[in-house]
């Protein structure tokens, strides 16, 4: 007996030690991988002279990626809403700044056919930052702000993506889609902005296998709240849903529960916390530059402190932590009155 329980011991010890040693080697071996990476990351292309295609010119991200692109001798075509955008775009340094609404599915045919005409058939980037949030509580939440959101973030750049494919695939170029935190992790008053960057994720991700073929790589960035026109008007923006639908159903339930006088409260309380929150927009526009620039551009870039930290938890852990985490979210609460 003595002799056994000294043999499972020692056997016991040897697989201990042989277990530290590979953790440690499997320890070593990803260090090692991660020191390559970044080396590797701070290796840059010249990028003077080659097209790039940035959507979503007027303000915020694109306004930022077209001033950083054209600081490294890029040819920008510098894609704006409204003539006041097109024209800083211009002035910013872009070679050809069209204003067009991207919703309009003739306006991005016309577009494609220019892009490819002025780049003589070679595009080297294509940048996704044009997007809209309506937000709003599902409740009152009109279906037709779910197209109109989804038209702009989802269906305009597939649409203008295929278009371009024959002459990113004759550059070997780079494609990068702006999406957001709230494409990993979706949030409460905000559903149909989350249902639009949770589509353009799935259809990264199908683009970036396909093209791998041609060589032609698809970066995905995804900013957490940043100090953009869009970011910063956000919560104002549940009041044109809450009124979209009181002149659609003025009679309905769902205005009981979720009152005027929480509406107003919501949208202040709300509204003082962005500031604290919200980040320079500069930390996603050296995100999107690099998946432009770099000899080997990341699949993925989480951009902003609260992406890289309670986003990245959010978004591996447990669901039934982010559910909690989202009822916290909601403050002031709605009045919920008892069955």
């Amino acid at each position: 007996m003595p002799e056994t329980l000294g043999g499972a011991h020692g056997f016991a010890q040897t697989w201990i030690f042989a277990t530290g040693i590979m953790v440690w080697i499997i320890m070593a071996l990803m260090l090692l991988h991660k020191i390559v990476s970044v080396l590797r990351e701070r290796k840059q292309l010249d990028i003077s002279g080659r097209w790039v295609v940035v959507t979503g010119c007027d303000s915020g991200f694109g306004r930022g990626v077209v001033e950083a692109l054209v600081t490294r001798g890029a040819k920008v075509i510098a894609c704006c809403f409204t003539p006041e955008g097109s024209s800083a775009a211009l002035q910013a340094g872009a070679e050809q700044a069209p204003c067009l609404d991207l919703k309009n599915e003739a306006d991005v045919m016309q577009l494609a056919t220019a892009v490819e005409n002025h780049c003589n058939g070679q595009l080297w980037g294509l940048v996704h930052c044009a997007g809209i949030a309506l937000p709003g509580f599902i409740d009152y939440q009109p279906i037709s702000f779910y197209r109109e959101v989804m038209d702009l973030n989802f269906f305009a750049p597939v649409l203008l993506t295929q278009r371009l494919l024959p002459a990113m695939r004759a550059s070997q170029g780079r494609v990068v889609i702006v999406s957001s935190v709230d494409g990993l992790v979706s949030l409460p008053g905000n559903a149909p902005y989350d249902a639009s960057k949770f589509a353009v994720e799935a259809y990264a991700d199908a683009l970036r296998a396909e093209l791998s073929f041609w060589n032609v790589s698809v970066s995905v960035v995804n900013p957490s709240t940043m100090r953009t026109p869009m970011s910063m008007s956000f919560f104002e923006g549940h009041r044109k849903a809450w009124l979209e639908m009181e002149r659609l159903d003025p009679q309905g339930e769902w205005k009981s529960l979720w009152p005027p006088a929480w509406l107003d409260e919501y949208i202040a309380l709300n509204t003082r916390q962005l500031d604290k929150i919200s980040q320079d927009p500069a930390h996603a526009v050296r995100d999107i530059a690099h998946a432009l620039t770099a000899c080997r551009p990341r699949l993925r870039y989480l951009s902003g402190t609260a992406a890289k930290t309670l986003f990245y938890a959010l978004w591996i852990g447990p669901e039934s932590w982010a559910l909690r985490f989202k009822r916290v979210m909601i403050q002031p609460p709605p009045p919920v009155k008892p069955l």
